[in-house]
């Protein structure tokens, strides 16, 4: 097979802002030409006109050892000529990557007797390997399919404008499951278990609705210019897809409502603002951030390189529900998404039913505290509750999702992640818990609480007074506060990840931050960006509207309730908090699937900014965090909107209409359970609704807001020396890109910096078998599967991330409301087993005397 390549009119195009050795690397790409001989690329360098010095520098090795054509076999069957000899058409069934012709494929094709198989032998490593965000951002994306096989995998690469999305129908269903959803994840929220009700169950109950929906008369409403069809037709997938990102962005309970409760509840602080206030809180903490995405869309939603990785989940599922399928083999899987979605999400639920409820010592699987369940060391090593969880065995998905989604996290960010737990967390923290640095020896190594110079847990109630305030002499009198090991490593790593994320992303993806500042189209727009262009984008001005009308509510709500934040540290410090930190963070996130936790530098800020003032901490938090947090979910649900090809404007009302309709709910709800639920949020309460959320947020406010961070980091304090890590993150941020420039091919490149900080900030609570659980399902679905069997990770990858979140999710209702919430217990040895071990009572490695107390003792400090 002969064909006629235009390649020298786009490789100049291509490669021409380019020099040295990244010409050769990015002509590779561009050519498919990564694991060919040099002599070919030399051939074509020579035919471009590019000089031989170009490739003096370029190791061609790696090429050569990978080789899989000679040169005779692709100059044989590529036309490579004149002007005149271009103007061929190219053979319609060659595939295409970027804007060249990959015609070694064909080659292989022709070779293989098998179709099928021949398919997955036609994978260049190019296709296969994952891309880092410094390479994303540079390739070409102006072809007709996306050059992330990530993102082609799961996003098709048409349209057709004329399908149904703005209907009758899609903001009825939007309407009721927003009430639905709203009302029960805030009622059973603030109950012990709490369950949340996910966006993945919409997902999966608007579908069969919205089909019954299509077998009602079709009746006209009559009213004129504003008639509409009560049953437009056939239940679409935008119509669904629009249902289910307004459901997903408003429904969750809000992250707020810990703190609300802790303001008014009297069990905590006993401040009935009323329920304007309520309302005005959660509403303008829910959309302080969405003006901020929105207008950051340049940076956040059109790249492509910006895949999001969690939306390719949800895409994959709507293709799975809506799209008819041919069998097509996939490394010898021919069976549908559909099917396979259906029976892995049976096998999900049914295989949930065991470590949550029939066997639950199989989600914890610690076997080897049950042999030595009073070795206090073997217990701290392999333990899962105060311990590291060495010995990384489970059952449950949802301690192999606890760290993070394993099946859409790229693996050079899992790597990143493992790291830093094996360094950190496997290897430093015995050291230091065992040598008893920071006292810490006294202590549980793995632990969220606070304690005393006793060991005991810290009671916050002897340092304030009766109204309130932080009572400084009885403090003395008492302790200072003390942090398990673990969690003072989580510390010193949050103050590392805020400032080397500023620091990479300047250093990373500055210059293309200011080029889209300059030019919002620079890097071209992918397929997807082009094929929304039939719909009216959302003008920026709304956005602006919209962050003028939240910060407006947001003063309101400061200012006219006894909150102890002035205006002015409302709009510096929480609103620029969002302004300074939304586009790092959302590159980060967008490309890595990760996110900085910023809630503990929001209460470190507010307690230095403002002392003794607990409710000011909280709304800081609230506001500080959320308009960076809100803002992210919001940017996700765009692209989201993007790939499913959602009007632009339609979207943009959904998400506002269901962010308000939802906070009225749970304001509506979480005010009638205060009136009409007996000791809410007391450990009296018979129904369990004790508020273990608020209570959280309640204790953090007094050790952030009343003691305050001074009396634990500042110099001559028991943690002073974490501190240094603001210091730490960018210069070991400038130090890795100063490596990473010295060798670009080298594997610094998948070093990232914020994600090696950041990542493991989930422990404590979380231990080491979580994030190692993670690792391991990451490396056998996105490393040997995808190098593997390609076409089996293209089209089931997503899908079964999709589906055993979604059987696990369906298990926990089930569970929840047929058991859990009637007392129901299932007691056998299997569920009681490891009940009493060092582990479970969190057995610290030294104990103190009756009497005596560790570091320093009254008046001391």
């Amino acid at each position: 097979m002969h064909m006629a390549l235009n390649i020298q009119d786009v490789v100049q195009d291509e490669i021409s802002p380019l020099d040295g050795s990244a010409t050769v690397v990015h002509l590779e790409r561009l050519l498919g030409f990564a694991d060919k001989p040099a002599a070919v690329v030399k051939h074509f360098l020579a035919y471009l006109d590019f000089s031989e010095d170009v490739l003096d520098g370029h190791d061609f090795g790696r090429i050569e050892s990978n080789c899989r054509l000679t040169e005779t076999q692709i100059m044989s069957n590529a036309t490579i000529g004149p002007a005149s000899a271009r103007e061929t058409q190219p053979d319609p069934d060659v595939k295409m990557k970027g804007n060249i012709e990959t015609y070694a494929t064909d080659i292989e094709a022709e070779n293989s007797s098998d179709s099928g198989h021949g398919a997955d032998k036609l994978l260049t490593g190019e296709e296969i390997k994952e891309i880092i965000p410094t390479e994303a951002f540079k390739w070409n994306v102006d072809g007709d399919q996306s050059p992330f096989p990530e993102m082609a995998a799961c996003v098709p690469n048409t349209d057709d404008p004329t399908t149904l999305c703005n209907t009758f129908r899609a903001w009825f269903l939007l309407t009721v499951f927003v009430i639905v959803f709203a009302g029960a994840n805030q009622f059973f929220g603030l109950r012990y278990p709490s369950l949340s009700i996910g966006y993945v169950v919409a997902q999966l109950l608007v579908f069969p609705i919205g089909r019954a929906w299509e077998k009602l008369p079709r009746w006209r409403l009559p009213l004129g210019r504003f008639s509409f069809d009560i049953n437009p037709g056939k239940f679409t997938i935008k119509e669904h897809a629009l249902i289910v990102i307004c459901v997903n962005i408003s429904t969750q309970l809000a992250y707020a409502t810990g703190s609300l409760v802790a303001i008014t509840s009297p069990v905590f602080w006993g401040q009935n603002f009323g329920a304007g206030f309520s309302f005005l809180f959660l509403l303008s903490t829910q959309m302080i951030g969405f003006g901020l995405a929105g207008l950051s869309r340049r940076w956040l939603v059109y790249p492509a390189a910006l895949i999001w990785p969690s939306s390719l989940a949800s895409t994959v599922l709507f293709r799975a529900l809506h799209e008819p399928e041919k069998r097509v083999s996939a490394n010898g899987w021919s069976i549908t998404r559909y099917r396979f979605f259906a029976y892995l999400t049976i096998l999900a639920f049914v295989i949930f039913w065991f470590p949550d409820y029939i066997w639950t010592s199989l989600s914890t699987f610690a076997f080897i505290t049950w042999i030595f369940p009073k070795n206090q060391k073997v217990n701290t090593i392999f333990g899962m509750n105060s311990g590291l969880g060495l010995l990384p065995i489970s059952f449950d998905w949802t301690q192999i999702n606890y760290a993070g989604t394993p099946l859409t996290t790229p693996f050079y960010i899992t790597c990143n992640a493992f790291a830093v737990v094996v360094l950190f967390y496997l290897i430093l923290s015995p050291i230091l818990y065992y040598t008893n640095v920071w006292n810490s020896a006294y202590l549980p190594l793995l632990s969220s609480s606070t304690f005393d110079n006793t060991g005991k847990a810290y009671n916050v109630t002897r340092v304030v007074s009766a109204h309130l305030d932080f009572d400084i002499a009885e403090y003395k009198k008492y302790s200072p506060m003390y942090i398990s090991m673990s969690y003072s490593l989580s510390y010193a790593l949050s103050f590392a990840a805020v400032t080397a994320v500023v620091v990479h992303t300047y250093l990373y993806n500055g210059s293309e931050i200011w080029a889209k500042f300059k030019n919002s189209r620079h890097g071209g727009e992918d397929i997807h960006k082009r094929l929304m262009r039939p719909y009216k984008e959302v003008p920026d001005w709304w956005y602006g509207v919209l962050t003028v009308i939240v910060l407006g509510l947001g003063i309101l709500t400061v200012k006219n309730w006894d909150t102890g934040l002035p205006v002015w540290g409302f709009i510096v410090v929480c609103f620029g908090m969002g302004v300074v930190l939304i586009i790092p963070e959302g590159i980060l996130e967008g490309t890595t699937n990760q996110r900085v936790f910023l809630n503990i530098i929001t209460e470190l800020i507010a307690g230095y900014a403002w002392p003794g003032k607990p409710i000011a901490n909280m709304m800081v938090k609230m506001y500080g965090y959320n308009s960076v947090k809100h803002g992210l979910d919001f940017a996700m649900d765009l692209k989201l909107g993007q790939y499913m090809k959602i009007p632009p404007r339609v979207l943009f009302v959904g998400q506002l209409y269901s962010s308000i309709l939802a906070t009225a709910v749970q304001v509506g709800v979480l005010r009638w359970m205060m009136s009409n639920i007996k000791d809410l949020c007391s450990p009296k309460n018979t129904q369990r609704f004790t508020c273990n959320g608020s209570k959280v947020v309640y204790n953090a406010s007094v050790v952030w807001g009343v003691i305050g961070p001074q009396r634990m980091f500042q110099s001559g304090q028991v943690y002073s020396a974490l501190m240094y890590f603001f210091l730490i993150g960018p210069v070991v941020t400038i130090l890795v890109y100063l490596l990473y420039r010295r060798h670009p091919n080298s594997w610094l490149k998948y070093i990232n910096v914020p994600i090696f900080f950041n990542a493991a900030g989930n422990i404590p609570p979380a231990n080491t078998t979580q994030y190692s659980l993670w690792f391991i399902f990451g490396f056998v679905f996105n490393f040997l599967i995808r190098r593997k069997a390609f076409e089996w990770w293209k089209k089931y990858n997503y899908l079964t991330q999709a589906a055993m979140d979604t059987g696990t999710a369906l298990a926990t209702i089930v569970i929840f409301f047929a058991l859990s919430y009637h007392g129901v217990k299932l007691k056998w040895w299997g569920n009681e087993v490891g009940g009493d071990t060092d582990d479970a009572n969190s057995v610290p490695w030294l104990k103190v005397a009756k009497g005596a107390h560790f570091g320093k003792g009254p008046g001391e400090f």
